[in-house]
């Protein structure tokens, strides 16, 4: 058991963000990242056969704990399941004490880390030059609130500052360029500041790194912008970079779909909009069949290649507000999600699921892999299942459970199966009534 344990613990990933006292490191020590904006990159990337572990943070004075707080809601807004552990001087610090899973005193060895990430130092537990104090797990820790922000200050409150635009950038990027250019006026004493898309009258680039971000106008000369455009123009690209940071986040890197990341995310909001508007919403589980075949017969980037092909072909068929996520090696789950009724008075009524499924399934039957040698129609084919709210579940976890067990059906009933519950069948749309929810699936 100690030798695997040992092994385990070699293998963790560990990032520590700025400058963390250890006591020693190493060639498997932590990895020092110099922000917590290059510690979320991290977390972003991190591929599921390596994720990072626990991100380390210190803190150097008390004044510092409403920065170590943002940082660690920003960590749990990425990745819920990254262990959290403030270095304070004197353990506990109430104000963040329901933020971070561990406080620990200093000096810090990284055997001290990995013991705690381990479990093998228990609650309230101290070795004799680190005390640690367990946070109590609380809703508050894992869900932060979301803070609200003013469009623009209000009456009598002070101005806007650096620390209002990190902020926005990590919980309301939306805001973030209207923030900037209140910062902008409130320092030169302009009333008219504006960001333009193309070159105005007067106006200079915001430029950064060779990329142009738009244009700064006001009546000041545009010496006098010059330095403001510069200093905007790092914003907006460490806003570019975060957006991007999303993106990956939140994407699959060899086909392109969601991840399961973002599946919890999306369905969680989508299951609440349908209920708020009457309407349903339906999950698909599906994986490619005998698909390790074709991995071992043609090679694993012939596998790639049917991957990405399968998710180009369904991105076609699904309607505008669904998605398709990759959950596993060639499982995937698209929820059906889009609840626009028909544009115009006396249109069509939108597929029905049940169509639209059958529909992908058919077409997957005839896709040719020319640079595979697999010139034959109907090589490939699926077998899923269906689950939809409100019939089956009326939770996330409860509906892509329901869904899988009707694709495990699927494939004991023989490939290129779907197994259908009721509502799948049913359209949003349609005048006629729903099938009963007590219905056997098909």
């Amino acid at each position: 058991m100690t030798g695997a344990s040992s092994s385990r613990s070699s293998r963790r990933r560990i990032l520590t963000v700025g400058d963390v006292p250890l006591a020693e490191s190493g060639p498997n020590g932590p990895q020092s990242v110099a922000s917590i904006f290059e510690a979320l990159g991290e977390v972003a990337v991190a591929p599921a056969s390596s994720p990072i572990d626990a991100i380390v943070l210190a803190m150097n004075h008390e004044s510092e704990s409403a920065d170590l707080v943002r940082a660690a809601e920003s960590i749990r807004r990425l990745d819920p399941t990254v262990q959290i552990i403030a270095i304070v001087h004197e353990p506990p610090v109430p104000d963040i004490q329901t933020h971070v899973d561990f406080q620990i005193g200093r000096p810090v060895t990284p055997q001290t880390l990995n013991d705690l990430i381990e479990g093998r130092m228990a609650p309230g537990q101290s070795s004799p030059a680190a005390p640690v104090i367990e946070q109590p797990t609380t809703v508050e820790q894992n869900v932060a609130p979301t803070p609200e922000f003013e469009a623009t200050p209000t009456q009598g409150e002070g101005g806007f500052g650096d620390t209002d635009l990190v902020e926005a950038l990590l919980y309301a990027p939306g805001n973030l360029r209207e923030r900037a250019v209140h910062i902008i006026e409130q320092q030169t004493g302009a009333k008219d500041m504006r960001l333009l898309e193309r070159e105005g009258n007067g106006s200079v680039p915001i430029r950064f790194a060779g990329r142009t971000f738009g244009h700064l106008a006001s009546s000041l000369n545009q010496e006098d912008m010059k330095p403001w455009a510069n200093w905007l123009a790092r914003w907006l690209a460490l806003e570019d970079a975060q957006a991007t940071l999303r993106q990956m986040a939140y994407r699959d890197e060899l086909t392109g779909a969601w991840n399961r990341r973002y599946l919890n995310h999306f369905l969680s909001e989508s299951i609440e909009e349908s209920r708020r508007k009457r309407r349903q919403l339906t999950v698909m589980v599906f994986d490619i069949d005998d698909f390790k075949t074709f991995n071992d017969q043609f090679g694993h980037d012939a596998g790639d290649i049917i991957l990405r092909e399968t998710i180009r072909l369904l991105g076609s068929v699904i309607r505008n507000g669904d998605r398709v996520c990759r959950i596993g090696g060639d499982e995937f789950a698209v929820v059906f999600a889009d609840l626009e009724a028909p544009r115009t008075s006396g249109s069509t009524h939108p597929d029905s699921v049940e169509k639209i499924a059958r529909r992908f399934q058919a077409q997957i039957a005839r896709m040719r892999f020319p640079r595979l040698g697999l010139q034959a129609p109907g090589t490939l084919s699926i077998s899923g299942g269906l689950a939809s709210y409100p019939w089956d579940a009326s939770e996330p976890a409860g509906l892509l459970r329901i869904a899988d067990q009707r694709a495990l059906e699927s494939k004991r009933r023989g490939k290129n199966f779907l197994t259908i519950g009721p509502g799948a069948s049913f359209s949003n749309d349609d005048d006629s009534p729903p099938p009963s929810p007590t219905g056997p699936p098909r």
